[in-house]
């Protein structure tokens, strides 16, 4: 369910004043860059934002049960068209189709939105397409950019954009998150927002995808002395999606470098890591993981690379 109003953002007070402001003086710009960390809440925020400006009861504090509402929540209002990336860019096809949606007034709100997801993979053609409409838009059209870096996007899409900045959020701050939300204990907790680097996004999708406890099973096979074990956990991973596997590929990486900072100078360990932890050279294992998670583009057998994965790194443990 998605966050209905901009109070409800966490930690982020400066990007959600200048929306709110803007709001409130009806000074909106015709185009908005949110750009921060992966999973800080840029896109929740451009969300909430959107309940604001199409909300049919209460624009101040969205009601969530207006036909508008209801179709927010449902990604399917008319007057919203969202952009993400095709394979891995967003192309000069879909920006051309974007274009052709602005020709017209809006069908049921009073502003169309071109909300695009992670608009840093848009590709030269496309942004220059794309810069056409952000330097002469519409009265009634708004973009609403999401990006990780700018600096990846054209420099004159940047200057025609509102820069809504997001930071990475305190530890405290997540770990309360999820006690409260997902009703985790104190060490569970403690080690997602340890281990997200100030991103609830990231602890909240290792916590869903249960990447914690994948990360305990594939350790305990790892130091298990049965092949057969091995295989059952490298063939029950190879049918895991490509984000689940990388999140867990992160995570096995920072439980190498912690075993390490554990052993050498007593780093405090995240405590809901597995007990046994990593003996061997960690720069060896992590290019390990690396070089099996780059094998998978090359379409490798999966169950195979995970078994490789598995022996390298006990082996030398």
């Amino acid at each position: 369910m998605k966050v209905k109003n901009l109070r409800e953002i966490l930690k982020q007070e400066p990007a959600v004043n200048l929306l709110a402001n803007a709001f409130q003086k009806n000074r909106l710009s015709h185009a908005y860059l949110f750009t921060g960390p992966k999973g800080v809440g840029k896109e929740t925020t451009a969300w909430a934002f959107l309940f604001h400006l199409f909300c049919e009861k209460d624009k101040e504090n969205p009601c969530g049960e207006c036909k508008a509402c209801k179709k927010i929540e449902k990604e399917i209002h008319p007057d919203i068209r969202i952009l993400y990336p095709e394979k891995k860019e967003i192309t000069i096809g879909q920006i051309r189709e974007t274009i052709y949606f602005l020709r017209y007034r809006p069908l049921e709100a009073e502003y169309k939105i071109i909300f695009i997801k992670e608009a840093d993979k848009i590709n030269l053609e496309a942004g220059n397409a794309l810069l056409k409409s952000l330097e002469e838009p519409p009265p009634y059209v708004i973009f609403i950019l999401i990006s990780e870096n700018f600096s990846k996007l054209l420099p004159t899409i940047v200057s025609r954009s509102q820069i809504v900045r997001f930071r990475s959020l305190p530890k405290e701050v997540i770990k309360e998150f999820l006690k409260k939300k997902f009703l985790f204990e104190e060490k569970v907790a403690e080690t997602l927002a340890e281990i997200s680097f100030g991103s609830i996004g990231k602890a909240v999708t290792i916590a869903e995808k249960g990447i914690l406890e994948e990360l305990n099973s594939f350790v305990k096979a790892g130091f298990s002395n049965s092949p057969l074990k091995k295989f059952k956990v490298a063939e029950r991973f190879s049918s895991f999606l490509p984000e689940v596997l990388d999140e867990f590929f992160y995570i096995l990486s920072i439980w190498v470098l912690r075993s390490y900072l554990k052993e050498k100078i007593d780093y405090p360990y995240p405590q809901a890591f597995p007990e046994e932890t990593f003996k061997g050279d960690p720069y060896l294992a992590i290019r390990a993981i690396y070089e099996v998670k780059n094998a998978f583009e090359f379409y490798v057998n999966p169950e195979l690379a995970f078994y490789h994965l598995l022996n390298t790194l006990f082996t030398t443990s």
